[in-house]
């Protein structure tokens, strides 16, 4: 991206707080890292945004890390009749209300000279904004997914507490080093604890980043719950694409974007996206508050479906992958589909680390492995017996007998086994287990020839 795009990208995505009919602006607090605030030792800046700078500091009381977000303009105190001021109060209420796992929690709040300071939990991880960047592999459909299922759980407990966040954006999504969304930053939250459900003032003044505001924000008009949830489909629409929803060379231009212009829908830019998918962002993004999901738990509830089909076609995918993988071993090569379906239904598909045991010496074992993946060694009593390729087999003795087991199998590398027990088996059709019982005895012969060549060329090498 150009340099002046660049520059008008992180202006669009930067929080505004501009009251009807005067200037604004982003807020730009002081530069100056103070060594302590209260007894929180500062270490580093995190990052600065509309209503603070965040330190990452140290509670040596209770002996961990927190995120410090300190509200300062031009080194005055900050009261709370001004914008600025709200903007902390508000943060502090809103955060105070909301203890939820995918929320950031608020630990403590005071003043320390002229600093208004917040003390929350400290997420150790990356914002959503890592997910949305032009250029990069696109996270996968069901991560993409989940994580605005997650959000979408976060923002129905707020609203239902009475809370609109109205700026949700990437960079106010942290992701912790599990991948677990927490959404942050409730500077611009509007507060009606106590009113009726999904009843918000009229903004008095046009707050939030415009690249993702929903058309009633930027019209400064009154707003409901369907609001937070058009910001997060514009973020779900990036984390797809790659892409802004809208570009535009002015603020001027891309607010009459937002108001009037009807977005390319997700097809025009992925062919993989199921249409269901599609067709909940469309909704998400439409012009009409009404026409949206109007809530979170309603929006939460259609992605938990498409989820759990996205999760069932991915399994029909790794099954169809893995009868196909497990076709090309040579014990297979006579199966048809409907018996490699068969065997993949009573077997098992197990996955070993390298030095891993897969089998021990000395443990009764009853099932037959078939090596898919990876190389493996039998070991009797430590000493190194037979190496294991991928398509070679072991355990027959145990399959057919239920005996202990004369050697351990140790993975060499990542291994790929398939196991099956003579109980199970039982489970395939007649014509399977024929196919399969015939093709384990050839197995089984030759590997009995191949130990007595071996142990006739020991006895005798001269022969």
């Amino acid at each position: 991206m150009p340099e002046r795009e660049e520059s008008e990208q992180e202006e669009f995505e930067a929080t505004l707080i501009v009251p009807r009919g005067g200037a604004g602006g982003v807020l730009r607090p002081a530069a100056r890292i103070p060594d302590k605030i209260g007894k929180y030792v500062i270490r580093q800046e995190l990052g600065r945004g509309a209503s603070g700078v965040v330190y990452k500091s140290h509670d040596p009381f209770v002996k961990r890390d927190v995120a410090v977000k300190v509200a300062r303009h031009q080194g005055l105190a900050i009261p709370e009749d001004t914008p600025e001021g709200q903007a902390f109060f508000a943060e502090a209420r809103a955060a105070g209300l909301l203890q939820h796992p995918h929320i950031v929690s608020l630990f403590d709040a005071g003043v320390e000279g002229d600093l208004f300071y917040l003390v929350m939990e400290y997420i150790e991880g990356r914002t959503l904004a890592s997910l949305c960047r032009p250029g990069d592999k696109r996270p996968t459909l069901d991560l993409v997914v989940d994580i605005i299922f997650k959000c979408a759980r976060a923002l129905d407990f707020a609203h239902g507490k009475g809370i609109l966040h109205r700026d949700i954006k990437p960079s106010n999504i942290m992701l912790n080093m599990a991948g677990l969304p927490k959404i942050m930053d409730f500077s611009i939250a509007e507060i009606n604890v106590g009113g009726a459900a999904g009843s918000f003032a009229l903004s008095p003044s046009l707050l939030g980043s415009p690249m993702y505001m929903s058309p009633e924000q930027a019209r400064m008009q009154r707003l409901t719950p369907a609001s937070d949830l058009y910001s997060l489909g514009v973020v779900m629409h990036q984390m797809l694409t790659g892409q802004p929803l809208f570009r535009a060379s002015s603020l001027r231009m891309l607010m009459a974007m937002i108001d009037r212009h009807v977005p390319p829908r997700i097809e025009a830019w992925r062919s993989d996206v199921p249409g269901e998918l599609c067709n909940l962002v469309a909704r998400l993004l439409s012009k009409n508050p009404r026409e949206r999901p109007q809530s979170g738990s309603e929006l939460a509830a259609e992605l938990a479906l498409i989820y759990d089909r996205l999760r069932a076609e991915g399994r029909m995918l790794l099954r169809r992958d893995n009868s196909d993988s497990l076709r090309r071993l040579r014990f297979f090569n006579r199966f048809t589909a409907n018996e490699m379906e068969e065997i993949l239904n009573v077997g098992t598909l197990a996955h070993y680390a390298a030095n891993a045991m897969i089998t021990q010496e000395g443990e009764v074992d009853n099932a037959f492995y078939i090596v898919a993946v990876g190389d493996a060694e039998m070991r009797m009593a430590g000493r190194l017996v037979h190496r294991l390729e991928k398509g070679d087999c072991f355990g027959e003795a145990g399959f057919v007998s239920a005996s202990r087991s004369t050697c351990s199998v140790i993975a060499n590398s990542q291994v790929l086994v398939l196991k099956v027990s003579d109980a199970r088996l039982e489970q395939c059709s007649d014509a399977c287990q024929l196919r399969f019982y015939k093709t384990f005895l050839e197995s089984m012969v030759h590997r009995l020839s191949a130990a007595s060549a071996k142990a006739l060329k020991v006895t005798w090498p001269g022969g």
